[in-house]
């Protein structure tokens, strides 16, 4: 007997929906389906199990979302205190926020079982019940590094060469209607310089440098192309590696929104190859989500799915 989800999410596009798609379209399947509407109580079991796993974080992601949080947090006017104090406060939150979220881990297993859109788990502790030394020590020289390098980025000095610079308002969820999708666009921070009429995109990066998609990068420049009326020429796209030092800046062309479009339609065309019912983004059984074997799974949060489905 084939399970149809009593209510299925709205289709939309990402670029992080089609790489997951890509890496393993079983991983796919729960993330974007199969876990919908776990949070009630009326759901089927495995919808409460694959959104409590969805709802985990590995020790890198809550890394990086801390170190983004401060960022936000971060006043670029009118700081009044020292490099090093201001250093000292950012590590102090982003210490302060992985704390927080390891006692939730420790103290209240039970209750992020059955409330896992409050609590949070670490993914790491709740494989082996415990955080390794090594783990400790990643994740402390992953956070010194994030700090340290925020300060000497090319983006903070930028924003704190001149007050004509206007940082713009983000929203949590930027998006943008192409082929008649809800496309979502990810970025950190946006601002712009009147002087050179420049748009900044900048995007932190806390994780190990690794290659830069083209897909991304383009995706956020016709984001700012359509809502600002902005030409091509004006826009930058910044990826600051925190962790490792250094920058990334790039101007998308003509040529390479193109390239993103057909990206766009023949990711379209696939994911659409798991879906039952389109109008409804009805999923097919998940047995039509194939499981992709890869060293990958180690850290994957379904993996008791996919052994106990498999």
């Amino acid at each position: 007997m084939i399970m149809l989800l009593a209510n299925p999410p709205r289709f939309s596009w990402s670029h992080a929906r089609h790489n997951q798609m890509i890496e393993c379209p079983r991983k796919y399947a729960y993330q974007y389906y199969f876990s919908h509407e776990g949070w009630l109580s009326s759901s089927t079991k495995l919808a409460k199990q694959a959104y409590r796993l969805k709802k985990m974080v590995t020790l890198p992601l809550l890394v990086g979302q801390a170190v983004r949080q401060a960022i936000q947090n971060y006043s670029f006017r009118d700081n009044t205190a020292s490099l090093e104090e201001q250093r000292t406060a950012m590590r102090n939150f982003v210490d302060h926020e992985l704390r927080r979220v390891y006692l939730q881990t420790r103290d209240y297993g039970d209750e992020w079982y059955h409330e896992p859109n409050v609590y949070t788990m670490i993914l790491e502790y709740y494989q082996k019940g415990y955080l390794a030394d090594y783990e400790i020590q990643q994740t402390k020289t992953s956070i010194e590094r994030c700090v340290i390098s925020f300060f000497r980025s090319k983006t903070f000095r930028d924003l704190q060469s001149s007050d004509s610079i206007q940082i713009l308002p983000q929203e949590a969820f930027q998006s943008v209607e192409l082929d008649s999708v809800k496309v979502f666009v990810s970025l950190d921070l946006l601002y712009y310089k009147p002087d050179t009429n420049q748009y900044i995109i900048v995007n932190w990066k806390t994780g190990k440098q690794a290659h830069d998609h083209l897909t991304q990068l383009a995706l956020c420049a016709l984001y700012i192309q359509r809502t600002y009326n902005a030409p091509l020429s004006s826009i930058q796209i910044r990826n600051e590696y925190l962790y490792s030092g250094g920058n990334h800046t790039y101007s998308v062309t003509e040529k390479e929104i193109d390239a993103f479009h057909h990206t766009l339609k023949e990711s379209l065309i696939n994911m659409h190859l798991y879906i039952e019912h389109p109008e409804y983004n009805q999923p097919k059984p998940l047995s039509a989500f194939p499981l992709k074997q890869s060293t990958r799974c180690r850290h994957c949060v379904y993996q008791e799915l996919c052994k106990k489905n498999d």
